[in-house]
């Protein structure tokens, strides 16, 4: 048996309910689908450009951590023998 509702001057929160439809985008995978479409059409335009300015970039990086680790490892050493004399 439930209670009798009585009349309120305040409303009540009622939860929301959301239709979400989750979507998974793959830019890659797009990518990939766009050129096989081109290269069946015939108009096939190999980039490689891209490829290589992405391996240039991750060279960078990479030497730009190993001079950040050995100007860290120098300056440890200095301070180093700063504090020991």
């Amino acid at each position: 048996m439930q209670a009798p509702k009585l009349p309120s001057f305040f409303k009540t929160a009622r939860h929301r309910q959301f239709d979400y439809k989750s979507r998974y985008y793959d830019a890659l995978k797009e990518d990939l689908e766009k050129r096989v479409k081109s290269a069946e059409n015939g108009n096939s335009n190999l980039d490689f450009s891209k490829n290589w300015q992405q391996s240039k970039r991750s060279k960078e990086i990479n030497y730009s951590n190993k001079r950040i680790i050995l100007i860290v490892f120098i300056l440890l050493l200095f301070s180093f023998a700063l504090l020991k004399f």
